[in-house]
């Protein structure tokens, strides 16, 4: 029996990782952020198998994350641009950049530092209310049912606990 898509479950965390979960895909994201476009400097900066590149650009591209578009044509070679939607999944990226750096970075310190362009400082993802600007924390938040929510596959018990007195904390 084949296993079920994550996109299958009534959950954005779970139609996010199967957009972009696969091992490679978010050091792809980086790259690619990072302005590295051409398959094979990818390549090269991830150490990645051809097949495994290809593959995981092509997932990409299917989910609208990235375009492919020829820069030559003897032979033909492609870059790989990040689409509106890609460019939406930079929060996700810094706040992983972030947790690592606080977690995983060792004595060395974070492997890189990223710089807010306009005012030229080193800065962190940080997630923010869209309505006060004030941080949210995993203590300063609820989970209420949305209007596309449902219990189902992946989502039967946490379906109860958004629908019971538990939403509160």
């Amino acid at each position: 029996m084949p296993k079920a898509a994550f996109s299958d479950i009534v959950c954005s965390i779970a139609r996010t990782v199967d957009a972009i979960g696969e091992r490679w895909t978010p050091l792809i994201l980086r790259d690619l952020f990072v302005g590295l476009t051409r398959f094979e400097d990818i390549r090269r900066d991830l150490g990645i198998a051809s097949n495994v590149l290809a593959a995981r650009l092509d997932a990409l591209q299917e989910h609208g994350i990235v375009e492919r578009r020829a820069y030559q044509s003897n032979p033909v070679r492609y870059e790989y641009l990040l689409t509106e939607r890609g460019r939406d999944l930079y929060p996700v990226l810094t706040m992983l950049i972030t947790w690592g750096d606080k977690w995983l970075a060792g004595a060395g310190g974070p492997p890189a530092v990223v710089v807010h362009r306009d005012c030229g400082r080193p800065t962190r993802g940080v997630v923010v209310c869209q309505e006060c600007g004030k941080p949210l924390t995993a203590d300063n938040v609820r989970w209420l049912p949305g209007p596309g929510g449902q219990q189902g596959p992946g989502t039967m018990l946490i379906g109860d606990r958004l629908e019971g007195e538990g939403a509160s904390s």
